[in-house]
């Protein structure tokens, strides 16, 4: 069914690769107008053809989710560039690796000021927008491990668990505004973040297993699996749908 997001404008944060560079790149095709907002330049060629081809489909914003004004600024130019504001997917993030005992306060607080904070602020102020345009989607993206724990990924399990339970919060002092807030849950996906874990282990081989190992059948999904889900979420057919979690994981929850 084409045009599923037509006239629908989004911000989606994160969006110079992976799951966010997806995202941008399928919004884009079922008929939005997207500000991709993410600290670095596209990583993901296609989707930078697509930003230099069609800039008044597509723009980059340069925004470091931990910082408040930089947020304000993306939210901003969507307004400020395609008139509204529809839908945000708060996709940037960072691994968070390490259990307790072995990571530090500054480890800690970074993890959840991009991962947390950053998902919070999107929200403050998507929301008034929204409010202003009648309605909107917020979608945050948590994880498989924002459900259950995972070892060694402490910060990053308890950040994306934050990150469930605010979307929740946000579903229900919104619901009468018309604005729906749900979080999805990838499992083991493809994505640079994904990548630069593995190739940054002492054992990259070890690492590699690790992962494969948490998916039934051993295969990664990939960043469209979860854009996907996120389409969804913003358009009419999600329009039910609120406080939920969808889990797009391969069946890793299953077990």
């Amino acid at each position: 069914m084409p045009d599923r997001l037509k006239d629908k404008v989004a911000v989606i944060s994160g969006g110079s690769s992976g799951i966010g560079a997806a995202a941008a790149r399928l919004f884009v095709a079922e008929g939005a107008r997207v500000i991709v907002a993410d600290l670095q330049e596209p990583l993901d060629q296609r989707l930078a053809d697509l930003i230099a081809s069609e800039p008044d489909r597509i723009q980059f914003k340069k925004c470091d989710v931990s910082v408040e004004a930089e947020i304000v600024a993306a939210i901003d130019a969507a307004v400020s560039a395609f008139g509204k504001l529809d839908a945000i997917v708060a996709c940037a993030g960072v691994p968070g690796m390490g259990a307790a005992v072995d990571i530090d306060s500054d480890h800690w607080d970074r993890t959840f000021a991009i991962n947390a904070r950053g998902v919070f602020l999107f929200t403050k102020y998507a929301v008034p927008h929204m409010i202003e345009a009648g309605g909107g989607s917020i979608i945050n993206i948590s994880s498989a491990f924002g459900i259950v724990a995972g070892p060694h990924f402490a910060a990053y399990a308890a950040s994306k668990g934050a990150v469930r339970n605010f979307s929740k919060s946000t579903a229900l002092d919104y619901v009468g505004h018309g604005i729906r807030s749900n979080s999805v849950h990838p499992g083991y996906i493809d994505t640079p973040m994904v990548q630069n874990i593995v190739n940054n282990a002492p054992d990259i081989n070890a690492a590699q297993a690790m992962f494969n190992s948490l998916q039934p059948g051993g295969k990664a999904g990939v960043p469209e699996d979860i854009a996907w889900g996120c389409v969804y979420l913003a358009s009419d057919e999600a329009r039910f749908v609120n406080g939920a979690e969808l889990v797009i994981d391969g069946g890793l929850l299953a077990r």
